[in-house]
């Protein structure tokens, strides 16, 4: 028999919405420990699963966060603040609270939004024409003396155009 105590499923919801991070080492012990007592493995929404979803939801979490933190301040929407306010509710079993990153990533969204400061907006899917890549060959080749060089972007918008092409005559 384990010499640990297994904590109970709403323990670990508490810990959680207290803020307590669940590690992958801490899910190995919990894990352990329930297959230990029941003899047969951790049980279906027990506290080895409850502690593997928190820890899986908390990684999440730093994941969106890391990815928003890489993003200029001025570029940080209300889609944003919405999209880290879900995310660390989940990480955490509870509701952000007023010192939380959501709250901090809302006032900036706040701020920018009441600034103007939209982001740059995503064009979504460009096209490029067999014409515009040979405008930027005739470009590139002029300053690179005559030669287009192999991975330029000249030559990547040559390949992204004749591929669209392709895709036009086969689609027919």
């Amino acid at each position: 028999m384990s010499g640990y105590e297994l904590p109970s499923v709403g323990d670990l919801k508490r810990a959680a919405a207290a803020g307590q991070r669940i590690t992958p080492e801490d899910v190995s012990v919990i894990a352990q420990a329930e297959s230990e007592l029941t003899g047969t493995g951790p049980v279906k929404g027990g506290p080895a699963a409850t502690a593997h979803s928190l820890a899986s939801r908390q990684m999440n979490f730093d994941t969106k966060l890391d990815e928003l933190s890489r993003k200029p301040q001025s570029h940080i929407t209300q889609l944003d603040a919405k999209e880290i306010q879900s995310t660390e509710a989940r990480a955490f079993n509870a509701p952000p609270g007023p010192g939380s990153v959501s709250a901090q990533v809302r006032s900036i969204a706040d701020r920018n939004e009441a600034l103007g400061l939209p982001p740059v907006m995503d064009p979504g899917a460009v096209y490029i024409t067999k014409d515009e890549a040979s405008e930027a060959q005739s470009a590139e080749s002029r300053l690179w003396g005559g030669q287009v060089p192999r991975g330029s972007y000249a030559a990547l918008m040559q390949s992204a155009a004749d591929k669209i092409e392709h895709v036009k005559h086969c689609g027919d």
